[in-house]
């Protein structure tokens, strides 16, 4: 989950994942196009169960605004998206999404409810200790620090927006990107196959 430098003690997290996420997508959704796909086949994709997508979105949503649900919001994003990954197997990248979201979770679970941070991850990506200290969702990292190389531990120091991500984010965006590079293709490749007279 990134952090990213805020002026306030609440914390970003949720902004910042969902900022991450639709940056895949698009970096996504770009190659798929350099790649033959087109929007037009995009949104024709057929989705299953799309309130599955909704409830995981409101609950990570959910996660920011009501500190003390944090835990239980990302359990029940983690149930959500495992359902939406059941009934949508087909689409690409979900499995990743998935496990990028159960991994975040098993880490905050693993951690009394608090994703913990790297201090020097968060030095070299310029986010100031102060906003992990006074955030009620993240503590910061130390010996004690439960299943500590999938916590907030990567560095991106992004130019006045400097973040501290998770393997498990990376898996979700990673999840992400794949459905946005290969499914305007796969789904521009089925259209045709159903318009070619045989």
């Amino acid at each position: 989950m990134p952090r990213l430098r805020s002026k306030t003690p609440r914390t970003t997290h949720t902004t910042s994942v969902f900022v991450l996420l639709v940056l895949a997508l698009v970096g996504g959704v770009t190659v798929g196009l350099i790649r033959g796909g087109t929007l037009d086949a995009l949104v024709r994709v057929y989705v299953s169960r799309p309130w599955m997508f909704v409830a995981t979105i409101a609950a990570l949503s959910v996660s920011r605004f009501i500190p003390g649900l944090y835990a239980a919001a990302w359990v029940l994003a983690t149930v959500a998206v495992a359902l939406f990954a059941a009934a949508n197997s087909r689409l690409p990248g979900v499995g990743l999404l998935w496990a990028g979201i159960a991994l975040n979770t098993v880490v905050i679970l693993a951690n009394g409810g608090q994703m913990p941070v790297s201090l020097w991850a968060a030095e070299r990506a310029g986010v100031s200790a102060s906003e992990i200290y006074a955030s009620a969702q993240h503590t910061p990292g130390d010996d004690n620090t439960v299943l500590r190389p999938a916590t907030d531990v990567i560095p991106l120091a992004f130019p006045g927006a400097g973040a501290v991500i998770s393997i498990g984010d990376v898996l979700a965006a990673a999840g992400v990107g794949m459905f946005g590079a290969v499914a305007p293709v796969r789904a521009r490749r089925t259209l045709e196959s159903r318009l070619t007279p045989k």
